[in-house]
């Protein structure tokens, strides 16, 4: 199979629109202090599982796979910390997180593990599930001060979650492009 023809692909719940608004007027404020790559309106999510590039056929099963998963019975997220990986001193990724809804999430993330694992044979995730949502991404940049001291003010943000989604990831100069599959 020709590499062009693979499909990277993640399973994710969305953040609304409506709340989606709120993070990044929150963003918006941050921006101007560093030269860090900002995850763009429109595309803020919580990775459930990360598929890598898949043959068409295997999406296809993916995407049957999910279907009975694809809506389930609805939880509150509320997001309303911001961490790094590894950490703030030495930051890869900034995130945003939160307590409540994060068992639900594990719970979930463990589900579509399973069940991809059985019934599409793709491997389990190995490490510890830790529900966030990536903020930006750093390359050899230290965060300034003022910029940790802003990262603090973060505000809740909360919504009802009940669906799913698998989703393409297509890599580009200018960034992601997310289009959903299911």
């Amino acid at each position: 199979m020709n590499k062009s023809e693979l499909i990277r692909a993640f399973i994710a719940v969305k953040m609304p629109e409506d709340i989606s608004g709120e993070l990044e007027n929150f963003l918006a404020e941050l921006r101007p202090l560093s030269k860090i790559r900002w995850v763009k309106y429109g595309q803020f999510h919580i990775t459930l599982k990360f598929l890598g590039e898949l043959e068409p056929g295997v999406i296809a099963q993916v995407k049957d796979s999910l279907t009975p998963l694809k809506t389930f019975k609805p939880f509150t997220i509320e997001l309303s910390y911001i961490g790094a990986f590894p950490n703030l001193n030495t930051p890869r990724v900034i995130w945003l997180s939160g307590d409540k809804g994060a068992r639900e999430l594990t719970q979930l993330s463990r589900q579509v593990n399973d069940v991809l694992y059985e019934e599409v044979d793709l491997a389990k995730d190995e490490k510890r599930f830790k529900p966030h949502l990536t903020l930006a991404r750093v390359k050899d940049e230290r965060l300034t001060e003022e910029l940790i001291r802003k990262l603090g003010e973060v505000k809740n943000f909360s919504w009802v979650c009940d669906e799913l989604f698998l989703m393409r990831s297509e890599l580009t100069p200018k960034g992601p492009i997310y289009t959903e599959l299911l």
